[in-house]
């Protein structure tokens, strides 16, 4: 026994030493595919698409009705919201009771929510219990009675919901931030208000289903445990006779039109904070560019190890969160800065943000950067399809978005393919720091003369809708 420990520790001495100093080397990861999917339509205008996955005996669902928060006026604002809750309040034969208790029965869920371009229902389930599933889902979609006491406690509730965010700093920022960047279009508006509140009722909700709800703007997408056979005969007995209009029109296009930096104050009396919110308007995921600047952004703020967060929250200790992101709708797409920080040090802080986006324009990322930042997004999307939930989701994405049927397929590829000079390239095209959308919460005796060190223009100030 003494002999072999002494052999092997002599033979774990005459091995090479680890570099401890650098981080082990990672192969190339793999292509990452969505998998095969069977699409066909009903004669009544509703689309379907089916991805077969027998891993786990469950069959995961979603039903995307177009239109969304986008098509409702802004005078209505919130409505769309009012009417996602209220599609499991209730339907011609079931209460919300009864609808909660139908989705325990067959082993899963049932939810709804709106969202800038759709109003989306999810659902889950056994695979045995797929039928009962699909026949909720459908009873939800295409016959919900919006019960008068229902109405009233939602409305009630928004009101109670509107109180609670206004006391968030980051929420107030963000309603004034689109209301600004997309100042004029339909995704401008993002929060209801007081008088939107008041105008909800029972027919206004129900006018607004009326036009959004019809199988001519609808998707349903199915994954898991059923065959293309036995998908095709749920769907017909569930959607075949259902009947409406024409679907939703899409929101218009966000126009491109260039701005001079402005900056937008929401006064908040003896705030301890301000809170940012920064950008400008980007480009869609189809753009032959978005890879690279996908890549610019991870860099910069995209995750922990990023620039801003390694600067800006590690080292001066300005803010305990703070990220940049891409963010998209159908028609517009949006780069993104978002921090709370420390009133005395708003002005350093928003300093070193803005030195930040002068940098990642002009100079080019470093190889440990690239790596960090790849490795993140290739593992982040492959990890997203690893379940039912990610696969739909990715799904509804692909549908909803118009993106190219291969645009997941190669996903994997054109981020490993990114070179520092492209992420420097788009970064500069798109990052324009002369242009942004500034908006700051905080106390305005502090903060106004500190932020009108940043602007050429007169600053702003603006109400808690935005206004």
């Amino acid at each position: 026994m003494i002999t072999s420990l002494l052999m092997l520790s002599a033979t774990l001495a005459a091995a090479a030493p680890a570099d401890m100093s650098k981080p082990p080397e990672v192969a190339p990861m793999r292509a990452v595919k969505l998998p095969p999917r069977s699409e066909w339509k009903l004669e009544n205008g509703m689309s379907v698409v089916l991805v077969t996955d027998k891993r786990v005996p469950l069959v995961t669902a979603r039903l995307a009705l177009a239109g969304g928060e986008a098509a409702i006026a802004a005078e209505d604002a919130g409505l769309a919201d009012a009417l996602a809750e209220l599609l499991t309040d209730g339907t011609a034969k079931k209460t919300s009771k009864e609808i909660a208790e139908a989705a325990e029965l067959f082993g899963g869920s049932l939810s709804a929510g709106a969202e800038p371009d759709s109003i989306v229902l999810r659902a889950s389930a056994l695979a045995d219990k797929a039928d009962a599933m699909a026949s909720l889902l459908a009873e939800v979609a295409r016959s919900p009675s919006f019960p008068e006491a229902e109405v009233a406690l939602r409305k009630a509730n928004m009101k109670e919901e509107l109180a609670a965010s206004r006391a968030e700093s980051d929420f107030l920022a963000s309603v004034a931030f689109y209301k600004k960047v997309f100042a004029g279009h339909p995704y401008a508006v993002t929060a209801p208000t007081d008088a939107s509140i008041e105008r909800v009722s029972r027919e206004s909700v129900a006018a607004a289903y009326k036009r959004l709800f019809t199988p001519r703007g609808a998707l349903l997408i199915l994954v898991g445990d059923i065959s293309r056979h036995d998908a095709e005969a749920l769907v017909v007995r569930n959607f075949g006779t259902w009947q409406g209009g024409p679907a939703a029109k899409d929101a218009p296009p966000v126009a491109a039109a260039k701005a001079e930096r402005t900056v937008y104050l929401l006064d908040r009396p003896k705030s301890s904070q301000v809170s940012f919110m920064l950008g400008n308007p980007a480009i869609r995921e189809d753009n032959p560019a978005y890879f690279d600047l996908l890549i610019a952004n991870q860099v910069l703020g995209g995750s922990f190890s990023s620039r801003l967060v390694r600067d800006i929250r590690e080292t001066k200790g300005y803010t305990y969160r703070i990220g940049s992101r891409l963010e998209h709708r159908l028609t517009g797409s949006l780069f993104k800065i978002r921090t709370p920080v420390r009133t005395e040090v708003a002005e350093p802080a928003l300093a070193a943000i803005l030195d930040h986006l002068d940098k990642i324009r002009k100079g080019d990322a470093t190889a440990d950067e690239l790596r960090q930042a790849k490795a993140y997004l290739a593992g982040s999307f492959a990890r997203s399809l690893e379940t039912q939930d990610g696969v739909a989701d990715a799904v509804l994405k692909l549908r909803a978005r118009r993106l190219p049927a291969d645009w997941y397929d190669s996903y994997v590829d054109r981020v490993q393919g990114v070179t520092a000079a492209g992420a420097r390239r788009a970064a500069e095209v798109f990052i324009r720091p002369d242009e942004l959308t500034i908006v700051a919460v905080g106390d305005a005796s502090k903060a106004a003369s500190v932020l009108a060190k940043f602007t050429k223009k007169p600053i702003v100030t603006v109400d808690q809708d935005g206004n």
